[in-house]
């Protein structure tokens, strides 16, 4: 099992790139996986800008793996997309994920002007045009959102034949499942929606998925993302503690979260386990470097080797 970390701004105050430079060397001294950024423009909770705060994260960084918890492609022309993602991979020298989701809040969608409702065939579309600028020279496509002629995105990603992609989904059936079966290197299940219990099912989609385009699926990760974690003396205290913190916390699903000491959070983790993920990405504020030096030096030993 690999840990990593989804890290948010978790606050309304303005977030300085000495204390995102401070958090990212201090979880990979920790022997973190990852760190991944989450993503959106608004929401009900705080978040980074986040292409700007995984820039920063590249020029702390050395090891860990760096992404996105994940990134809403169909907010963005495929063009801009496919650049920025390839920047990110040379100042990382290599290490960054490409993961990928349609979206899910609604309101930042009506927002920009942008359908919600097409967002899975927007993300498709997209996901085709940004494979192509990777590896290919005198692009032209030609879809039902996106059409352009004779583009050329240089240099070309540092990774072969392109970055890995995670496709992030709640669930793993219907589109989101064939979707992961097409495009995906990886799965990020959402442990802000998607319950252990719905895991195995979910997987079982993709597997059929995979099996009608042919593919073998132990190609693919399984990562669970946005994991909220919070430690007390019990899994009540740590839940009414929670509340307490924010009132924003309480849109949080409590069925969801990992709550108490480091063995009921550890008791969590091992269901994940049983049920075939291969990482577990906590969601944790840029003010909680004490959540991760707990997980680190109490829960992820437990899970060594």
């Amino acid at each position: 099992m690999k840990f990593s970390i989804s890290l948010t701004s978790g606050t309304d105050r303005p977030i300085s790139a000495r204390e995102i430079t401070e958090f990212a060397q201090t979880s990979e001294a920790l022997g973190y996986h990852g760190i991944y950024v989450t993503d959106h423009y608004y929401h009900s909770h705080p978040n980074f800008h986040s292409i700007s705060a995984a820039a920063v994260l590249c020029a702390a960084t050395k090891r860990v793996k760096l992404g996105f918890s994940a990134y809403q492609v169909p907010l963005r022309h495929p063009i801009a997309v496919a650049k920025k993602f390839t920047m990110l991979d040379a100042l990382s020298e290599g290490r960054f994920i490409a993961a990928l989701a349609t979206g899910s809040y609604d309101k930042e969608f009506d927002a920009f002007g942008i359908p919600f409702k097409k967002r899975g065939k927007l993300m498709d579309e997209g996901i085709r045009a940004i494979k192509k600028l990777w590896t290919e020279d005198e692009v032209t496509f030609s879809g039902e959102f996106y059409s352009f002629e004779n583009v050329t995105i240089t240099p070309k990603p540092v990774q072969k034949p392109h970055l890995p992609i995670y496709i992030a989904s709640w669930t793993g059936g219907g589109r989101p499942a064939a979707r992961v079966a097409e495009f995906g290197d990886g799965w990020q299940a959402s442990g802000l929606h998607t319950p252990i219990s719905q895991l195995s099912e979910g997987w079982a989609h993709i597997q059929n998925a995979c099996e009608a385009i042919d593919r073998d699926p132990a190609t693919i990760q399984r990562s669970y993302v946005n994991t909220v974690v919070h430690f007390g003396e019990t899994p009540e205290k740590a839940w009414n503690e929670f509340l307490i913190q924010s009132e924003k916390n309480k849109s949080r699903h409590r069925e969801l979260c990992f709550m108490g000491t480091p063995d009921d959070v550890a008791g969590g983790i091992e269901k994940l386990q049983i049920a075939g993920m291969d990482e577990v990405t906590f969601l944790l504020g840029i003010d909680e470097l004490d959540k991760a030096r707990i997980l680190a030096n109490e829960i992820m030993p437990k899970f060594s080797g």
